[in-house]
């Protein structure tokens, strides 16, 4: 099976979720929830007495620090679009222990987002951030232009070598991309599980 795939359950990509009639197209990445099951599972064996079993490559840089990390992070169900791909970078550096890498990637992604978003109100390449942003001042919500101005900020330390706590700025980076995906486009917001399948609420 394809990386991101277990057995036939697709873990981390493009989905389709039910929207009433029609369908969605969304991105998920559901491996953390993987990520704790398996840390669940070789602290079982620990306990037990057992030798716990660690996926392939353990020896190296222990794989149980890496999944250790990806625990750390919430799975996504999330609006598709071109910034999903910049998202799972992000996620992806710091699960393999690149701290600057992914406080520049969460900039990143931010500002595409936000490039994206303000394309139909005019936006052109040449456009700096402070420009978008003031496109998009009646389009999100100031928390989100208020999280996007402090990642702009944190990602140039970085983006000029001065950042100083690259783990612990990752961290932050990442709880504020995913407060972000709280604001604007987390779908869970907008559905819920019916027997089993995803589908949009509907408004009384």
């Amino acid at each position: 099976m394809p990386a991101g795939h277990y057995g036939w359950i697709l873990e981390c990509g493009e989905v389709l979720v039910n929207a009433g009639s029609q369908t969605q197209a969304a991105y998920a990445d559901f491996r953390p929830n993987t990520a704790k099951r398996e840390l669940r599972e070789e602290l079982s064996k620990d306990s037990q007495g057992q030798v716990a079993e660690l996926p392939s490559g353990a020896l190296d840089e222990p794989a149980h620090v890496r999944l250790e990390r990806l625990s750390q992070l919430p799975p996504l169900l999330i609006e598709a679009g071109a910034y999903c791909r910049l998202i799972r970078e992000a996620r992806d550096v710091f699960v393999d222990g690149h701290f600057y890498a992914c406080v520049a990637m969460c900039g990143i992604s931010f500002e595409r987002f936000q490039r994206d978003k303000a394309k139909p109100y005019g936006a052109k390449r040449k456009d700096n951030m402070e420009q978008i942003r003031g496109m998009l001042q009646s389009v999100l919500s100031p928390g989100t232009l208020s999280l996007c101005e402090s990642m702009a900020a944190l990602r140039n330390k970085y983006a000029h070598g001065d950042g100083p706590n690259p783990k612990e700025d990752a961290l932050k980076s990442l709880a504020w991309m995913h407060s972000f995906i709280d604001n604007e486009t987390n779908l869970m917001r907008n559905y819920v599980v019916v027997n089993g399948i995803l589908n949009r609420k509907f408004k009384h």
